[in-house]
């Protein structure tokens, strides 16, 4: 990895970067907790749970395809800027709300904004940086940095008494809106990418393409069986050892949490280097290896073993820092130029795994149970390397048409 380069980045990528720092970091400091909050404040079973969970995410997809497109049309900056004031929004009410169902809709609010920021984030990156290895540098440190602030953070909100607590969303609404200055202001730099008038494409022309695209559909199918694994330590593992008795569960949850974001910290570019001279599907098939070893473990490991739980996250942490920014490097591969707003907003279906993660995790758990649940993860890893076989298969007739972005993927 060429740290120099980092040296070259526009201000408006640093914002994009470093932004995440903070945002997430504060966002991971309440949300692995909502599960807790609306068992212990509502009552709730998990099925309940899940599908409130499950709701605000599907939702949030459904808007943030969309986005994508609007982020080519309307412009990075308008796109950033009303997801920012969405996300004020939202975190300020989920902090003063007594109702499940306001509860709910904040939720899904605040998934939207997330989904609409997203594209055009990544857009930026995209189109501020030339060269393919300043781009993938910029995604690797971006998600570095969304690591850093969910070791951090979390761990903090735990010690200082916050994490579980309804009004810390307020500390959320807060760091979105000091974001919204730094965004407006890194726009007004001299660097930034200056409007122009955009070619509006017709949504149905957008799909046309898409669906033609076999590579983009095998890569967001496999992605989001990938996202439907991840997803379940956010809210069927939390829902699962919270109803287990375990003693100081949210300390063990924080812990979790602190051992994800920490091994990626520690891990990342080290993972980096030692992959780097493979094939972006070499990279995924190492990683989805680690991913499926986890979820084994978190199937096996005895309830009251705490060390077990957080060797699994340990695993399962390995694997996403090989995983998350290869599917981002991904796309930007394949994306053209003039579509990247468009690709990046329909790669955010992958999001449907972590949308219905909590509610299918949900049912599974009051029907048969956590190790039951994690056994079914398991199989899903499996599924993912079948699709990525059929994913090389669409990488060597790309190449075989076309001596084009893809020659370094195979």
């Amino acid at each position: 990895m060429n740290w120099q380069l980092a040296r070259q980045f526009p201000s408006l990528v640093w914002i994009m970067i470093l932004g995440v720092f903070f945002s997430r970091g504060t966002f991971f400091m309440v949300w692995p907790f909502m599960a807790i909050m609306l068992y212990q404040k509502f009552n709730l079973n998990e099925w309940q749970v899940g599908l409130t969970m499950t709701l605000s995410a599907v939702s949030a997809v459904l808007v943030g395809f969309y986005a994508g497109a609007l982020t080519d049309r309307l412009g990075r900056k308008t796109m950033l800027l009303t997801a920012g004031v969405l996300a004020v929004l939202a975190f300020s009410l989920l902090a003063v709300a007594d109702q499940v169902l306001l509860y709910a809709i904040c939720m899904a609010f605040c998934a939207i904004s997330r989904e609409i920021w997203e594209p055009p984030a990544k857009a930026i990156i995209s189109d501020m940086l030339p060269s393919s290895e300043m781009r993938e540098m910029a995604f690797q440190l971006r998600y570095f940095s969304i690591n850093v602030g969910a070791a951090l953070f979390p761990l903090a909100g735990v010690w200082l008494g916050f994490s579980g607590q309804q009004h810390t969303f307020f500390a959320v609404a807060a760091v979105y809106l000091l974001l919204l200055w730094v965004v407006w202001w890194g726009f007004r730099r001299p660097s930034s990418p200056k409007t122009a008038a955009a070619s509006i494409v017709p949504l149905r022309q957008i799909l046309t393409v898409l669906k033609q695209d076999k590579l983009f559909l095998l890569l967001v199918a496999a992605n989001t069986l990938v996202a439907f694994v991840f997803a379940h330590m956010d809210s069927s593992l939390v829902q699962y050892l919270s109803r287990e008795g375990l003693d100081n569960v949210v300390q063990l949850v924080g812990t979790l949490i602190f051992t994800n974001g920490m091994t990626i910290v520690c891990f990342q570019f080290v993972m980096v280097r030692l992959m780097q001279k493979r094939s972006l599907t070499h990279r995924v098939q190492v990683g989805m290896v680690l991913l499926t070893l986890s979820q084994l473990s978190y199937a096996l490991n005895p309830v009251e073993w705490y060390w077990g739980w957080i060797v699994a996250t340990f695993l399962l942490s390995l694997g996403e820092c090989v995983l998350f920014p290869t599917m981002n490097i991904q796309i930007d591969r394949i994306a053209p130029p003039n579509m990247r707003g468009v690709y990046y907003g329909a790669a955010a279906i992958y999001s449907l795994g972590f949308a219905t993660a909590p509610y299918i995790g949900g049912l599974l758990l009051k029907a048969y149970g956590g190790p039951a649940l994690f056994l079914c993860t398991s199989f899903c890893c499996l599924a993912v390397f079948v699709l990525y076989q059929q994913v090389r298969r669409a990488e060597r007739q790309a190449l075989q048409l076309s001596d084009g972005p893809l020659e370094n993927q195979g």
